[in-house]
């Protein structure tokens, strides 16, 4: 395909709209999955009915914080081991990129979008400023390696493909400032005198331009930006290897042709949780969920309409006004005296059906266990009556939640390696790293000069990780496997290399990670940690056999949330609970 030819231009313009059409139905549930995330008191972009318990909001934040919660870190291997401190070099210049451009933000935002309908990260080389080549009296911008989130409203991609590798052409739409465009001499400025401003309302896709997350909250009367904008396109075509940047209402010639030095992947990156045979649009959370949310908060909102109708009204036969008056007078717990019980009585009207109350906790749970046991993933509270049990459960929760982290770790790792591709050929990029060494910390930059080669050449692995939330009761355990398996067993061999084990520091950690202060005030030290010696070789020896009493202690609770709610549905249902499951419920709960 000949960008510049006109029958060529005509065919991937005509591709490229079709495309865009055939999407239009995912970005129109997006906005209403989006809708039902927000609730309804988001501003006035809230869906029609209200939400009455936000399930969708709960489920999408576990989801984000159970997969990417941190910053993720990478992992570089060399295939050869001659080349493993050049390797752990290129790590440090790695990891201080991902942090410098925030890449934890990208990665969450990302998950949130999987879980409406799919996660696209666009990695390639953004403004950096410009810079004076040395030697010459010429300045460009050479660019920064960056990855930026995608919205599905600006996203096309090749619909006739069945899978990404046979994509044709992938584009992303922005706006631009007209008069940075017109400024801009990467543009062909014989094409940019001849463009006008676009408004922000210009038909994009064939339908409402109202449309669209990003305009749920537009108001009336929304005037266009007070300067001057144009709509611009990145059009990536993997079979001629090029980027092109087209106007989106004028694709006429190309601004821009440019070779992709990239990936053969491409710039464009796609999360999904859940493969579509012949498609690459995935089907996600959100989309199975709504059903049930739907179904949830339409009975809570009629348990809620049946609870307001209910009343209580007092009536009494004729001629017995004296027992209605003496009663209605009569304070709590009062005697008093009635000619005829049976006169006077109270008529209860409306309420809330029991029926609908069984279905919605019924529906409740459905969604709980759909969701992959939530409750469990977000850490409410325990699942069951004994810690075994518990670890089964998330065990069983971990194995569900594989796949998604299996995806996101595969998904982040692509979006790391080709950071460090354009890292690797940046010629003028600086990262500040530091290593410690046997002489001390070294403190250098990773620049043009250490790169020597093709990046292929050195085929390193680059392993994200550190990307799960971790607890400091977490933490702590990992802390003291660490101490009780490794450090106290091998302290003999430790201390022969020259190592020694710094129990007031052990202490300050215990204390911050369990957060008890006063843990420092019962273990005393006898110097400042600054001024205490080290340990000698004297220190009495761990002994070599040990015994370890473990002690299991019952302890009655008000049971865990399933068990309450199947004890409610039995009552509901005119059932007769056994005693303990009624005596759960006068105690607190699991």
């Amino acid at each position: 395909m000949n960008p510049e030819n006109s029958t060529d231009r005509a065919r991937l313009m005509k591709a490229i709209e079709l495309s865009t059409r055939a999407l239009r139905p995912f970005r129109r549930k997006r906005e209403r999955l989006v809708r039902d995330y927000v609730g309804s008191h988001y501003g006035d972009g809230g869906p029609s009915k209200e939400v009455v318990m936000n399930l969708m909001f709960q489920t999408a934040e576990t989801y984000a914080q159970s997969l990417a919660a941190n910053r993720p870190r990478t992992l570089v291997t060399a295939s050869k081991p001659e080349l493993t401190w050049f390797a752990h070099h290129f790590q440090l210049a790695l990891n201080s990129l991902i942090k410098e451009i925030h890449l934890e933000e990208v990665l969450r935002n990302a998950v949130m979008d999987a879980f409406f309908a799919i996660g696209v990260v666009k990695v390639y080389n953004a403004d950096a400023g410009m810079v004076e080549l040395e030697g010459e009296d010429e300045w460009v911008d050479p660019g920064k390696p960056f990855a930026e989130n995608i919205s599905l409203d600006d996203f096309v991609y090749d619909t006739q493909a069945g899978s990404w590798r046979k994509i044709k052409f992938a584009l992303n739409k922005y706006r631009m400032s007209y008069d940075k465009m017109r400024e801009d001499i990467a543009f062909d400025s014989k094409i940019t005198k001849g463009l006008e401003p676009t408004s922000k309302f210009t038909d994009w896709d064939g339908e409402d331009t109202n449309s669209g997350v990003k305009n749920m909250l537009r108001p009336e009367g929304d005037p266009d930006e007070y300067e001057p904008m144009i709509d611009l396109m990145d059009v990536w075509m993997p079979k001629e290897n090029k980027i092109v940047t087209w106007p989106v209402h004028n694709a006429e010639k190309p601004l821009r042709v440019m070779e992709w030095q990239g990936p053969e992947r491409g710039p464009f990156h796609l999360l999904s949780f859940g493969d579509v045979p012949d498609h690459i649009m995935g089907v996600s959370p959100a989309m199975n969920l709504k059903p049930l949310s739907d179904i949830i908060n339409g009975i809570l909102r009629k348990q809620r309409r049946q609870a307001q109708r209910q009343k209580d009204i007092p009536f009494y036969q004729a001629g017995h006004h004296d027992d209605a008056k003496r009663i209605e007078q009569a304070s709590d717990g009062e005697w008093t005296r009635v000619d005829n019980p049976d006169s006077v009585n109270v008529m209860k009207m409306g309420g809330v059906d029991q029926r609908n109350q069984q279905f919605g906790m019924a529906m409740t749970d459905i969604f709980d266990r759909m969701a992959g046991n939530l409750q469990a993933m977000a850490g409410l509270g325990p699942q069951s009556g004994t810690l075994g049990q518990d670890k089964l459960i998330h065990g069983a929760v971990s194995k569900r939640e594989a796949n998604m982290q299996y995806r996101v770790v595969k998904f982040t790792g692509e979006v790391c390696r080709d950071l460090g591709w354009l890292l690797w050929i940046d010629q003028i990029k600086e990262m500040p790293v530091e290593f410690e060494t046997e002489a001390g910390t070294v403190r250098r930059n990773w620049d043009g000069e250490m790169r020597e080669g093709d990046f292929l050449d050195y085929n390193f692995d680059i392993e994200p990780y550190s990307m799960r939330y971790k607890s400091p009761s977490e933490r702590m355990n990992g802390l003291t496997t660490f101490v009780t398996q490794i450090a106290l067993p091998m302290q003999q061999q430790m201390q022969q290399a020259g190592g020694t084990f710094d129990f007031q520091e052990l202490v300050e950690i215990y204390s911050d990670l369990m957060d008890l202060p006063r843990l420092k005030n019962i273990v005393k030290f006898e110097e400042p940690k600054q001024d205490r010696p080290g340990p000698t070789h004297d220190i009495p020896k761990q002994a070599a056999h040990t015994v370890r009493e473990s002690v299991r202690r019952n302890v009655p609770t008000g049971g865990t949330a399933e068990s309450r709610s199947n004890a409610m549905q039995q009552v509901l249902q005119g059932g007769q609970p056994n005693p303990d499951q009624m005596a759960q419920f006068a105690r607190e709960k699991a």
